[in-house]
């Protein structure tokens, strides 16, 4: 089995960025491959929902955070629920993510933080390249996020097997 990183913005979509994210993580969990994100809102939920509604293993689904998940939680409050990220998106995105851990605790892979900065989130996107074996960027308005994941898997030898790129 492959772990497909699914990388591509939190912030901004729409519902083209969604459809093909949702298409390409029911493509990757059908044919036997497993998911990882970063625990994201956007593409990343995107692909955890999906990717949960399609697995008949719901092992198949993994996240990468950069701290434990009440902190992660409490700063994407804090600090991210802005236009256009909402609370509810916030709250689904906890739900999923605590469903996760409760199917399995390695589903959630949480780093050992309860403070974070940009400096963390820059350290997931060294994990998550850790446990990928290729990668699938959605990549909206050129994201720097997005290219610091694809640039991490390039350098790491890693196939980018789909790119998309949208201009909201």
């Amino acid at each position: 089995m492959k772990w497909i990183l699914f990388t591509g913005t939190w912030r901004l979509t729409d519902e083209e960025v969604e459809r093909d994210v949702r298409a390409a993580a029911r493509e990757v969990i059908v044919r036997g491959d497993g998911i990882i994100t970063g625990g994201a809102t956007g593409v990343d939920y995107f692909a955890m929902d999906e990717g949960l509604k399609a697995a008949r293993n719901p092992r198949h689904v993994r996240a990468v955070i950069p701290a434990y998940l009440e902190s992660y939680l409490k700063d994407y409050y804090d600090n991210w629920c802005q236009a256009p990220v909402t609370r509810a998106d916030i709250d689904a995105l906890g739900s999923l993510l605590r469903k996760m851990k409760a199917i399995d605790p390695i589903n959630l892979i949480e780093m050992p933080y309860t403070t974070i900065t940009q400096e963390h989130y820059n350290r997931r996107h060294d994990e998550e390249i850790k446990y990928a074996s290729e990668v699938h960027a959605f990549q909206v308005n050129e994201s720097t996020g997005t290219q610091d994941t694809i640039d991490k898997a390039l350098r790491a030898g890693l196939p980018i097997s789909v790119h998309k790129k949208y201009t909201i």
